[in-house]
């Protein structure tokens, strides 16, 4: 355990209270063994002071312990679970600050009732080992959570983008694309402001490197290498990402791009500020406000029109789906809605999740088990067949966009789907990425085409394990399942169970 004032006053204030208890004492009454006052003990116990050494001997004599009992660290059997959290590097490592928690909050729930905080610690430790969490996963499973805390908009990152810009505003008119943001400016900025020297290089030949975007090398001579097969929009946003570091003084950060390690919230934290920022830099919200708000105005969906809108700036269609969904449900104030990163190998029928954000309870794509398999009626994995098939043909189109209204079967709620599949520059995999927005009254006040009969609609699931589609008489066979509906079907005999269970205890109840 990572020893600091904070903690020595956590566990003093634990031990005081249940000792206190054990005698049958008020905080009155021990303060009259004492001579410290009542509002004095009261910081104690609630973590808030730490008595020095002579009272704390008054406190020993009080309590009839020893004052060794007092100051050390281990705590009595009930509350062992607390010094395992303590422990814990999750714990260590958890941004609970992020949140409005501090250790007071923990040290309350822990000494108002020990016995269920100790069921409640070892539940969380027993969790973390039994399913192999890791500390990344806490941080980044963190990183999510705030971000659907502020619905994925941050006025702060979107001020330093809008200033950065406006330093630069006049040179940035002069290039061609929409923003005015170009590789080439970047490069400038990161060599001429910054002292950066940016080079590309072909990791190809480097041994569990190759898939890196950029590695950044600190020293005499600053550098940021750039992965050399990376396309001419993710080189711009590799080297906007570099100056985010630099514009907002963020010291704490990986080397690379992509991750290798997971190592502090804070590192997390700046790794998301920086994409944020430059995101935000290559799709300033003031260009894109009135293009959006005329898209939502049409009465039809039009995937060409979005797909030159997307083509105007100098962006991935990664980083243009994803800032839509930070830009949409600012602007218009669209709030439930799910974006989710899918990636496979060209053709074959196994699809990874590397990216999610869902601010409905409507599914939960990462509460999906590691042997179960995504709903194949998802558009973006439709897409991605698309994909696939016409890259077995010989053909390598750039992308593909598609729309789909999807109608969750176990819930009837239903979402309006954008999709974009792509061939990545690197690791020879496809991307495929969705937009959904639930179809609501606010939904369809705002988004006109949210009717277009020219959109398939289509009923989905989680994944087929869990999917009912077909297993019913009078419902349509799914072309699309791949495996059995084997958590459904237990599911529906567990419940068949708890109905006979129930009839059982009713005909005896009656005779």
């Amino acid at each position: 355990m990572e020893i600091n004032s904070e903690s020595l006053r956590f566990i003093l204030g634990i031990k005081l209270k249940q000792f206190r208890q054990e005698k049958g004492l008020s905080l009155k009454d021990l303060s009259g063994k004492t001579g410290l006052s009542v509002s004095y003990l009261s910081e104690i116990e609630k973590g808030k002071k730490y008595p020095k050494p002579e009272k704390i001997i008054l406190l020993a004599h009080g309590l009839g312990r020893s004052f060794d009992e007092l100051v050390s660290l281990q705590l009595e059997d009930d509350n062992n679970p607390v010094t395992a959290l303590l422990n814990s590097p999750v714990f260590n490592e958890f941004p609970l600050q992020q949140f409005g928690i501090t250790l007071t909050d923990i040290f309350d729930l822990v000494t108002n009732t020990p016995s269920k905080a100790g069921a409640f610690v070892r539940t969380l430790l027993e969790i973390g080992r039994n399913y192999d969490m890791e500390v990344e996963h806490f941080l980044l499973a963190s990183l999510r959570s705030y971000q659907k805390m502020h619905m994925n908009y941050f006025e702060e990152l979107e001020e330093a983008a809008s200033d950065f810009r406006g330093e630069y505003q006049d040179k940035l008119a002069q290039n061609q694309n929409k923003s005015g943001i170009t590789k080439e400016f970047l490069e400038e900025v990161l060599e001429q402001r910054f002292n950066v020297k940016v080079i590309y290089e072909d990791l190809s030949g480097q041994p569990g490197l190759e898939s890196l975007r950029s590695i950044w090398v600190d020293g005499p001579v600053e550098k940021v290498v750039v992965n050399a097969k990376l396309t001419n929009q993710q080189r711009t946003f590799a080297l906007a990402r570099e100056i985010g570091y630099r514009y907002m003084n963020l010291k704490d950060r990986p080397a690379t791009s992509s991750w290798m390690k997971v190592e502090s919230f804070d590192m997390v934290y700046n790794n998301f500020k920086v994409s944020y920022f430059a995101g935000a830099v290559i799709l300033p919200e003031s260009l894109l406000k009135p293009e959006l708000t005329e898209l939502l105005g049409q009465e039809r969906w039009d995937s060409d029109r979005f797909v030159a809108m997307m083509n105007q700036y100098n962006a991935t269609p990664e980083m243009f789906l994803h800032r839509l969904s930070q830009l949409i449900p600012h602007i218009f104030k669209l709030k439930r809605l799910h974006y989710l990163r899918l990636q496979n190998e060209g053709g074959v029928d196994s699809f990874h999740l590397t990216k999610e954000l869902n601010t409905t309870n409507i599914f939960v794509p990462r509460g999906i088990g590691p042997n179960e398999h995504h709903c194949r009626r998802w558009v973006s994995i439709s897409l991605l067949h698309e994909l696939g098939e016409q890259q077995k043909q010989g053909k390598q189109p750039n992308v593909l966009v598609a729309a789909q209204r999807s109608k969750f079967m176990a819930s009837g709620e239903e979402f309006f789907n954008i999709a974009i599949a792509r061939p990545l520059s690197l690791d020879n995999l496809n991307s495929g990425m969705t937009l959904g927005f639930q179809i609501d009254e606010p939904f369809k006040s705002k988004v006109k085409f949210w009717n277009d009969p020219e959109v398939p609609q289509m009923n989905v699931n989680e994944t087929c394990e869990r999917c009912p589609l077909g297993e019913l008489d009078g419902q349509p066979k799914c072309e699309s399942r791949i495996a059995p509906p084997s958590i459904l079907q237990r599911r529906d005999s567990q419940k068949q169970r708890e109905a006979n269970l129930k009839s059982f205890i009713a005909a005896h109840q009656r005779s």
